[in-house]
C-alpha cells in the first residue's frame, strides 16, 4: 500500500516539474515576441521621421503649370452682299477676228526678210524686199518714154490750135501719150511690188518665206493676226437659244491665266442649226485687254443669263458639304456653329445664300475642314495660320 502511494506521489512530482518547464518556455517565447514588436514599431517610427525630414513644403507664390483647354485656330470672314450672276458654261477656243495670209504680188528673189514671228507691224510696213535692179531700169525707161511723148504732144497742141495739124494726127498722139503713161505706171507698180507690205496693223504669227527664195504671185509669205479683235465660237443647243441675245455679257476664264478674268459679249448668233450636232454657232467678242489672251487658247465662256445685285455672298472655300448639303461654320462667342444654308446662284468665287446665313455673320474660311459643331475656336489674324501640335490645348502658367 505504501509502495503504491509512493509511486503515485512520484508521478505527480514528475508532472509538476514538466509543467513548470513549459510555462517558463512559453514566457520566454512571449518575451521574445514582445521585444520584436517593440523593435518593429521603433523602425517604422524612424522611417516616418526620415521621410518627414526629406519632404520639403512647396513654397507659396511659386508658378505652377496647369493645362487649359484652348479653341481650334481658324480664320474668319464677314458675310457681305454684292452682285452675282447665273450663267451657262461653254468651252471654246480663242480666235482672231482678222487672220490674214500675206502673199507676194510680184516675182523675184528675196533680198531681205525684215520682220520675224511675234513682231508687231503697222499697216504699210515693208516686210520683204525683192531683188529689183531690173524693175528699176524698166521703170526709168517707161518714164522717159512717157516724158518724150508728152513733150511732143505739147508742141503738136500749138500747131493743132493754129489749125496746122490734122485732128486725127493730134488725137492719135494723145492716145500714144496715155498709153505711155500707163506703161510707166505699170512699171512703177511692179517696182513697188518688190517691197511686200503689211495690209493692216497686226502681229506676225508665222513666217514662211526664207532669204533667197524665188517667189511668185501665189507664194505665201506670212500669217498675220490682229490681236485687238479676238473672238470665240461656242455651240449652243437649240433649247438654250431662248436665253441668249446679241450684246449679252459673258465672262471668260482660261487655265493659262488662272487668276485673270476677261469680259466679253455675244457678237453674232447664227440662224442656222448644225445638222450634225443640233447646235447654233454663237460668236463671242472678247475684251483683249493687255493682249493677255492669244489665239489658240482654250477658254471657258460663262454667258450671263440673270444677275442679282444685292445677294448675300459666301466664299466657296468656306462651304463644307454634309450628306451633299452645303454648310458653313458661323462663329459666335468663340463657338463655331454648323449652319446649313440654301444655295442660289454661284460663280467662280462665291455662292449666293437664299436662307440660313445673313449679312454680317462671321464664317470660318480657313480651318473648317474637320471642325465639329459647337467646337470652341480661336480667331487668327494675319497672313498665316499656325496649327499647334495639340490644337485643342496648351500649357499655360499662372500664380497661385
Amino acid at each position: 500500500m505504501l509502495q503504491r502511494i509512493s509511486g503515485i506521489m512520484g508521478i505527480l512530482i514528475v508532472l509538476w516539474a514538466f509543467s513548470g518547464c513549459s510555462d517558463e518556455a512559453a514566457s520566454d517565447k512571449a518575451a521574445d515576441g514582445a521585444a520584436k514588436a517593440d523593435s518593429t514599431q521603433v523602425d517604422s517610427a524612424q522611417v516616418a521621421a526620415n521621410n518627414k525630414k526629406r519632404k520639403k513644403p512647396t513654397p507659396k507664390g511659386r508658378n505652377q503649370k496647369r493645362k487649359v483647354v484652348e479653341g481650334v485656330p481658324v480664320k474668319v470672314s464677314v458675310v457681305e452682299t454684292g452682285e452675282i450672276s447665273d450663267h451657262v458654261l461653254y468651252s471654246a477656243t480663242v480666235e482672231a477676228e482678222e487672220t490674214i495670209d500675206i502673199y507676194a504680188r510680184g516675182t523675184g528673189l528675196v533680198r531681205r526678210v525684215l520682220v520675224e514671228e511675234g513682231e508687231q507691224v503697222r499697216a504699210g510696213q515693208v516686210l520683204i524686199e525683192l531683188v529689183d535692179d531690173e524693175l528699176k531700169l524698166n521703170e526709168a525707161e517707161a518714164r522717159l518714154a512717157y516724158q518724150k511723148l508728152e513733150n511732143q504732144l505739147k508742141r503738136k497742141e500749138a500747131l493743132f490750135n493754129r489749125q496746122l495739124l490734122a485732128k486725127e494726127e493730134y488725137e492719135d498722139l494723145k492716145i500714144n501719150v496715155e498709153q505711155s503713161k500707163i506703161r510707166w505706171e505699170r512699171a512703177q507698180l511692179s517696182l513697188d511690188y518688190a517691197h511686200v507690205r503689211a495690209p493692216v496693223r497686226g502681229v506676225i504669227a508665222k513666217r514662211v518665206v526664207k532669204l533667197g527664195d524665188r517667189i511668185g504671185g501665189n507664194s505665201k509669205l506670212y500669217e498675220m493676226v490682229n490681236l485687238s479683235r479676238l473672238i470665240a465660237h461656242v455651240h449652243v443647243p437649240g433649247q438654250g437659244m431662248h436665253n441668249l441675245a446679241i450684246g449679252q455679257p459673258a465672262l471668260v476664264t482660261t487655265d493659262f491665266l488662272p487668276d485673270t478674268k476677261f469680259e466679253g459679249e455675244i457678237l453674232r448668233i447664227s440662224p442656222v442649226v448644225d445638222p450634225n450636232s443640233g447646235t447654233f454657232k454663237v460668236t463671242l467678242e472678247l475684251n483683249a485687254r493687255d493682249q493677255l489672251l492669244r489665239p489658240g487658247m482654250f477658254v471657258n465662256a460663262h454667258i450671263v443669263t440673270a444677275t442679282h445685285n444685292q445677294a448675300v455672298l459666301v466664299p466657296k472655300r468656306a462651304v463644307v458639304y454634309d450628306d451633299g448639303m452645303p454648310h458653313v461654320f458661323v462663329v459666335s462667342d468663340s463657338t463655331a456653329n454648323k449652319v446649313r444654308f440654301e444655295m442660289g446662284f454661284d460663280d467662280t468665287e462665291f455662292v449666293e445664300v437664299l436662307a440660313g446665313v445673313k449679312k454680317g455673320d462671321q464664317i470660318v474660311v480657313v480651318g473648317q475642314n474637320g471642325l465639329k459643331d459647337k467646337a470652341k475656336v480661336r480667331i487668327i489674324e494675319g497672313e498665316g495660320l499656325r496649327i499647334p501640335a495639340e490644337p485643342d490645348s496648351t500649357e499655360q502658367t499662372e500664380k497661385t
